[in-house]
């Protein structure tokens, strides 16, 4: 019996994906919980599960093209089975049905012929001078093998660099005569030993060289006047929701500072146990911002159909910077978790926000977020409120300012926050005692140990 496998729908905002690898070929058997292929989305690379039992007969959609979300991607059925025509007909390999990209100027959906000009250019052209097309995969495996992109020649579709190419470069450097310690400081930086000069005995590699070719300045590529570079689709999503969040979500902005001196040193001390990796600040806000939603149902809420609902879970969401986006990864419940365990799931999150492998249910659900600039030297910002969520605090650095404290003049440690709330949801008053119930937690932080 003929079934179709379509590219799934994986995650409230996902609209397109790309097919990475296919990890079955035509003609193998295939059986229920098989991992048919993996897919990127604007989040994350993701396996493809099979539900059927028999032979994958065809296989329709190319790797590296995005394609909608829906799209028939493959054929199973039994050995010998006729696939019928009107299903070759509309094959992935023309994924003309794709959503409109938003015009990067305005935000606006882009015609018909610049969505066709993208689809050609995914399929054929070479990548601009100087621009390096790679995988979300091939990137991460070229950090874990140490190989630099920029020496590699992509044999994807319009060159794209695929891992494929990065483990042959990685192979090709292996060959190469080098030291030890060279070797390895070109992991750790990057640097593609092929492309080094060898100054050592028969041209080895020295660590020298190494040195000597990292600190040489890039070339220039100069930038063509009117060039326009197309959205990811991550970065086209974020246009999407940011620009849904200001047109649709009416906000106010409440600033208040908080003195994190105790906290600074409550911190240190539990680091200097080395107990389970290093707890960060982010993970002490998150705690803090878990009780106070807790603690104030009114805030954790969001519109419905019906009107307002008051929300019966805890999830707090932290934003996560990437090469190419940001993504919000999610702890749940974590108003009822122990501060280490919050830490131990934060940094879990982080790591596999970074190389793409969350799953949906890890960045939905969020009832507020927090993003943290502080390490940029950010004193405050105002966040934007991400659909779906009341509120979004964002956080600036610690800094070290001159207070008056108990009738004195003294140096404190001190973090603005800064709090965007939705006012259908969230009126002024509330999420002035909203944000002061947190500061107030950070202000006591061993509350947030307890």
């Amino acid at each position: 019996m003929i079934q179709k496998v379509t590219l799934p729908k994986l995650g409230e905002t996902v609209e397109v994906s790309t097919i990475e690898k296919w990890l079955k070929k035509e003609g193998d058997a295939v059986s229920v919980g098989d991992i048919l292929c993996e897919i990127t989305t604007d989040k994350a690379t993701l396996e493809v599960e099979n539900y059927h039992r028999g032979t994958l007969l065809k296989i329709l959609a190319p790797t590296g093209v995005e394609l909608p979300v829906g799209t028939l991607i493959a054929v199973i059925g039994d050995k010998g089975d006729k696939i019928p025509d009107e299903l070759l007909a509309g094959t992935a390999a023309a994924p003309a049905a794709a959503k409109p990209a938003l015009s990067a100027a305005e935000g606006a959906p882009a015609s018909k012929a610049a969505v066709a000009e993208a689809v050609a250019a995914a399929e054929a052209p070479p990548a601009p001078a100087g621009r390096i097309v790679v995988s979300p995969r091939a990137k991460r495996r070229a950090r874990e093998l140490g190989v630099a992109l920029a020496g590699i020649r992509g044999s994807g579709p319009g060159g794209r660099i695929v891992e494929s190419d990065v483990e042959a470069a990685a192979k090709s450097a292996s060959r190469v005569k080098a030291t030890p310690v060279a070797r390895k400081m070109a992991a750790q930086a990057g640097v593609d030993l092929a492309a080094v000069d060898g100054g050592g005995h028969r041209g080895k590699v020295t660590k020298e060289d190494v040195l000597r070719h990292a600190a040489a300045p890039a070339p220039v590529v100069p930038a063509k006047a009117g060039e326009v570079v197309p959205l990811s689709a991550m970065r086209r999503v974020i246009a999407e929701r940011m620009l849904d969040s200001k047109r649709t979500i009416p906000c106010y902005y409440l600033e208040m500072d908080a003195d994190a001196t105790d906290l600074v040193c409550l911190r240190n001390k539990l680091n200097a146990k080395g107990e389970h990796g290093k707890i960060t600040f982010n993970d002490f806000i998150l705690r803090a911002c878990g009780m106070a939603l807790r603690a104030m149902p009114v805030v954790n809420s969001r519109l419905s159909a019906g009107g307002i609902e008051r929300r019966s879970e805890v999830n707090v969401g932290f934003a996560v910077a990437l090469d190419d986006g940001l993504i919000v990864p999610v702890v749940r419940s974590v108003d009822a978790k122990p501060l280490r365990q919050i830490s131990v799931e934060a940094a879990d999150l982080t790591e596999r926000a970074r190389s793409k492998k969350l799953r949906p249910e890890e960045y939905q659900g969020g009832c507020m977020t927090i993003s943290n600039l502080g390490m940029f030297g950010i004193k405050s910002f105002i966040a934007v409120v991400n659909p779906g969520e009341s509120t979004i605090m964002g956080l600036g650095m610690i800094d070290d300012r001159v207070v008056c404290r108990q009738g004195g003049i003294q140096v404190r440690k001190i973090m603005t926050l800064t709090l965007s709330a939705d006012h259908r949801l969230v009126d002024g008053a509330v999420g002035a005692q909203f944000l002061e119930a947190i500061r107030d937690l950070l202000e006591a932080p061993t509350k947030l140990v307890e």
